[in-house]
């Protein structure tokens, strides 16, 4: 038997009621992997539980790209975190599911993981950062809003927590995530807590937006939750739990 080649990249991605847009994410995603990388990258898509007729399947995507499926929906921390124990690269990179983001600045998080950092974190707020479309007011305050809030109730001071584009050493992704007990959209701050604690390096990354088009994140729907999430992360750091 011929052995597999090592494989350097897992790249996984996560989705939730979002089947055609996976699909179209997914298959641009393969091909660029395939380009760039060859039999040495694999791409991890997890289905969060979602609804009949938008559950993803083999069938939907590329040969060679796996599909994990979650029984019910834990939410994209908990999505994330099944992709990381399938992973078998060197590094892992998790990405929204529609790709809002390009994935040029791919090879060079792998460098600087590979120098030394073990968290590159996305962050659309620095200079280098591009847009290619224009952000609404409403989510660029509700997002501003949000990292305060994290930030100071959790003493970090990263400008842009969710940033739906990280990356991270094998071992320390498994650490991280291994710990993980936030499965909400507040988990990026529970992993950033616990990469700082653990004095873990992390660098901040430029990125270029594509678009904005993911409407999973509805500030009405899933603050409350949040919140509730970071006040619990609060108590537990209170009580050095974490």
């Amino acid at each position: 038997m011929v052995p597999e080649p090592p494989l350097e990249l897992s790249l996984v991605i996560p989705t939730f009621n979002q089947r055609a847009r996976t699909v179209q994410a997914v298959r641009e995603a393969e091909a660029w992997l395939r380009a760039r990388f060859g039999a040495h990258a694999e791409l991890i898509v997890v289905d969060d539980g979602s609804q009949t007729g938008q559950r993803l399947g083999a069938a939907d995507v590329p040969a060679g790209v796996r599909v994990v499926q979650h029984a019910k929906n834990l939410g994209k921390g908990g999505a994330v975190r099944s992709g990381v124990v399938q992973a078998r690269g060197d590094y892992v990179i998790f990405t929204d599911s529609d790709l809002p983001f390009s994935l040029e600045p791919v090879p060079t998080t792998l460098a600087w993981l590979r120098d030394g950092a073990d968290v590159v974190m996305g962050d659309r707020l620095l200079p280098e950062s591009e847009a290619a479309i224009e952000v609404g007011p409403l989510r660029r305050l509700s997002s501003v809003v949000y990292t305060f809030l994290v930030n100071h109730a959790l003493g970090l001071d990263f400008p842009d927590t969710q940033c739906g584009y990280k990356g991270y050493r094998a071992a320390v992704a498994r650490d991280l995530f291994g710990r993980l007990e936030v499965t909400s959209f507040a988990f990026d701050a529970e992993l950033l807590l616990r990469a700082q604690h653990a004095g873990y390096h992390i660098r901040r990354q430029p990125v270029r937006l594509l678009h904005d088009r993911d409407s999973s994140v509805s500030l009405a729907r899933h603050a409350p939750r949040m919140l509730l999430d970071v006040a619990r992360l609060v108590w537990r750091r209170r009580r050095r739990a974490l």
